[in-house]
């Protein structure tokens, strides 16, 4: 019976009535367990059958998430895709064209127990539901999602995604536990079954269920109470269910439990097993967990052991489950070949945290030798890729003591460079140097070898990253040389983009991009996706740091194109926030702020990412007058840890710029003294450059002997209009004024301030103008401010797709239009609606005319 259910049903009709009409959806379904989400979404299901087709998966917590097995239950015609070698990107677009033949609404329950690569593909999905007609309805506990789940990371990442929605799941109200009571033959009070409860749904049917007994101290107690009411047979089949855990089908429970199919039948006319399209199991997975917990150990182990060879005959191929039973009742030989088997599976299909669960299970039941070395090889690399460092460069270490003592030298030198690359990441530079040097000494006597390449040009990139340019070319060129005899593209594609990064940050501009756009083909020719990103982020952001905005651009947003159309998030939020810099600069603010939030917003943002993003977005809002502290807060933070001077140089730039807005000249100094000397050190010319700049404003006169790019050179030698001139041909408008904003001329700082003004930067004018009285030049007149008919502050980009839009046009339409990617423009869409304060794209469309905004654009 479903009671105080009306309103969620009812948003759950209008989300599909939109899907329906070709603007897909996805519902996330929250509440506590027992609240009611699978009967809420099971009911609404029924109601839509008539109307398209309907499909059910769902997750289980018996033993590690399958890969991918809510889609395999939901799509079961991508099944053969899975036991495929195709990339992961491939088998997304399958499934999105699996779902969108036809109107679908797909169920997939119990997300909190989900893998990685089923939470890939639904953030794949949720992202490509414009022009097609489903509805995705996805149930997960809060409770049982943490910080550092990947549901959490999910439902971040598709917070402000346009056609996404939240669905949550209450208690029932006393009025609701009342309307319970009603619908059945229990005398029992509902206050006191209210306050029992909680309201909890799941609970409340479970005392009813017990009829005019007592109420139970538990619902644990209420539903071993309903058992035990049953025939010995029918107990027996149900105890065989709640070993098997997930839905089976009848003569797989009889099986486990040695009793007849009728013995099951029992239990479904009772109500303490229910039948579903995908098996018969427990009605909730609370109930299955009590009768699990009230078995004594001796029947549990014959259970497991009965169930261990009723499905190793059945399904052979099901490693996952066969280890998880073996486990149960002892059987190590079988857990480690299956868990090993299900940990690559798993692995193969982007679960990396599942297969790190299945590796660790073989490792506990003893096993030994080089074989045990191999699992924590790969237990390893599944911690690297799911961010578990601590727990991978351990596991590396086993690997590097098992494989010494085994005298395998060549294993030897891959673990150490695995443990420098571990190293690196987790901020233990000298570690990472270390056992760099020590992988190459390893290997070099094994010969040319594809591992000894690797290990060459992972010594480059960390001279690379402490821009050592000499180091790198020594070491990139050794590996690239060997990489190319021995056909190794991956390993060009690294090594290449090593020594492009290094060229770049050293000044040689042509020979850098060379390297650089040569490693970006050789990885676009083998579809090395990590190594394109790298390539692009590369080529863009270093472009922008030294001011080559035009090709910075081009590069970082054909690199998030690519990124986006493949959900390599972290590549995507780091090109976006060399975006956010070079936007702020370009004069592009309220684009760049756009960027920022979006960057800064994300669940999970790589420190890395969100340095650049709060840095430019800190400028931004200082130049207009905004509260800059929470950006400014977060760049110093979180780059003073790094020790890295392009982390460093732009938060110190950041703060030093909003001293001399604030008219606090003084404070630069100090805000920029670290920044200063690694500059120094590393001989970095735009570092310098800007940095010599504010400390002079801040009346540290800057030192004669540095080398510094033209602009800056015009600046601190005093010859402001010739840097202006120099700004422009760069094309910033925001620098170009900031140098003519000194110029002796009136008419050129009249000028720059009008410049400022048009772009909004109300505290750089009045900055101009301080900092003009303090030296005794003339003062240019103060711009009134031109009155706006973009009243809701739209960038150019958002007045573009707000004109599409009024066109009718779909995101497909708009992103072929513009030359952009769907994620992207549905960026645009939802700052529009917000902008507009507008939850539909018509409704903000009609907002626009009404307010004359769309004849203005």
């Amino acid at each position: 019976m479903l009671v105080e259910r009306d309103a969620q049903l009812s948003g759950l009709r209008a989300s599909l009535d939109d899907a329906l009409a070709g603007s897909g959806v996805l519902a996330f379904v929250s509440g506590e367990a027992g609240a009611g989400k699978s009967t809420l979404v099971r009911a609404f299901a029924e109601q839509s059958a008539p109307r398209c087709r309907v499909r059910l998966g769902g997750a289980d917590n018996v033993t590690t998430a399958d890969a991918l097995a809510a889609f395999h239950e939901a799509v079961p015609e991508i099944r053969p895709r899975l036991d495929s070698e195709g990339d992961r990107v491939s088998l997304f677009a399958a499934l999105r064209g699996a779902l969108g033949a036809e109107p679908t609404l797909v169920i997939l329950e119990d997300l909190h127990w989900a893998d990685e690569a089923t939470l890939d593909a639904l953030r794949y999905l949720a992202r490509r539901l414009d022009g097609i007609p489903v509805m995705i309805a996805a149930t997960y506990r809060p409770d049982d999602v943490s910080a550092q789940h990947p549901l959490t990371e999910l439902l971040g990442d598709l917070a402000t995604a346009p056609r996404t929605t939240r669905v949550e799941v209450p208690s029932l109200t006393l009025d609701g536990v009342a309307a319970l009571i009603a619908g059945t033959d229990a005398a029992l009070d509902p206050v006191a079954l209210h306050v029992r409860t909680g309201g909890n749904a799941f609970f409340v049917s479970e005392l009813l269920a017990a009829g005019n007994m007592a109420l139970p101290a538990s619902v644990s107690d209420a539903v071993l109470a309903r058992l035990s009411r049953l025939p010995a047979a029918a107990q027996d089949a149900a105890c065989a269910a709640a070993t098997l855990g997930s839905a089976a089908d009848a003569s797989l429970i009889a099986a486990v439990a040695e009793r007849g199919v009728d013995a099951v039948d029992l239990c479904l006319d009772d109500g303490v097993l229910v039948a579903g399209a995908d098996g018969i199991g427990f009605r909730h997975e609370l109930a299955r967990q009590a009768v699990e917990q009230g078995m004594s150990a001796l029947r549990a182990r014959q259970l497991q052991r009965r169930a261990l060879r009723e499905v190793e005959a059945r399904t052979p191929e099901d490693h996952r489950r066969i280890a998880h039973h073996a486990a149960r009742c002892g059987e190590q030989e079988t857990v480690v070949r299956h868990a090993t088997a299900a940990g690559r599976r798993a692995a193969q299909l982007g679960a990396h945290r599942e297969a790190a669960a299945q590796f660790r299970s073989a490792l506990q039941q003893g096993v030994a030798g080089i074989d045990r070395a191999a699992l924590f090889v790969e237990l390893s690399y599944q911690g690297y890729l799911t961010d578990q460092l601590r727990e991978a460069i351990t596991a590396r270490q086993h690997a590097l003591e098992l494989h010494s003592l085994h005298g395998d030298d060549a294993a030897v030198g891959e673990d150490e460079r695995w443990l420098s690359r571990l190293s690196w990441f987790l901020g233990r530079g000298a570690d990472a140097e270390r056992y760099a040097t020590r992988a190459i000494a390893s290997l070099e006597p094994h010969g040319e070898t594809p591992a000894l390449a690797m290990a060459l040009s992972n010594l480059a990139q960390l001279r690379m990253l402490a821009m050592d340019d000499a180091e790198v070319t020594r070491w990139g060129g050794r590996a690239l040389a060997l990489a190319t005899r021995l056909g190794e593209a991956e390993i060009q594609a690294h090594a290449l983009n090593n020594l492009g990064a290094s060229a770049l940050m050293s000044g040689r501009v042509e020979e850098g991009t060379a390297r650089l756009q040569q490693s970006l083909d050789v990885a676009l020719a083998g579809g090395l996706e990590e190594h394109v990103a790298r390539a692009y982020t590369n080529l863009g952001a270093v472009a922008v740091e030294q001011r080559r905005y035009g090709p910075g651009m081009r590069d970082l947003e054909a690199g998030i194109r690519y990124c986006e159309e493949r959900d390599l998030d972290s590549w995507t939020r780091y090109m976006q926030a060399w975006r956010c810099v070079a936007l702020g600069d370009l004069g592009r603010f309220e684009e760049s702020l756009a960027v920022a939030r979006i960057v800064l917003g994300a669940s999970g943002v790589a420190p890395v990412s969100a340095i650049p993003a709060a840095a430019a977005a800190g400028r931004v809002a200082a130049r207009r007058g905004d509260d800059p502290v929470a950006f400014l807060s977060m760049a110093a933070d979180l780059a003073s840890g790094t020790g890295e001077l392009q982390r460093i140089a732009p938060a110190s730039c950041a703060a030093a710029e909003d001293a001399w807005l604030r008219g606090s000249p003084v404070e630069i100094e100090d805000l920029t003294r670290s920044a200063w000397e690694l500059a120094l050190d590393h001989r970095d010319p735009w570092a310098l450059g800007e940095l010599a700049w504010w400390r002079l404003l801040g009346g540290v006169a800057p030192a004669s002997a540095i080398e510094v790019p033209e602009p800056f050179a015009l600046m601190l030698a005093g010859d402001q209009a010739g840097a202006a001139r120099s700004w422009t041909e760069v094309g910033s408008p925001v620098w170009a004024a900031y140098a003519a904003a000194l110029d002796p001329d009136p008419a050129a700082a009249d000028r720059a301030v009008r410049t400022l003004d048009d772009l909004g930067a109300r505290l750089a004018v009045d900055a101009v103008l301080r900092t003009r009285r303090e030296r005794d030049l003339p003062l240019p007149r103060r711009p009134r401010g031109v009155a706006r008919t973009n009243t809701a502050q739209l960038t150019a980009r958002e007045l573009e797709v707000l004109q599409l839009l009024a066109q009718g046009l779909s995101t497909p339409d708009i992103a072929r239009d513009l030359v952009l990617s769907p994620r992207t423009v549905e960026h645009h869409v939802s700052a529009v609606l917000r902008k507009l304060g507008e939850p539909t794209r018509a409704r903000a469309v009609a907002a626009a005319r009404r307010a004359g905004m769309l004849d203005a654009a």
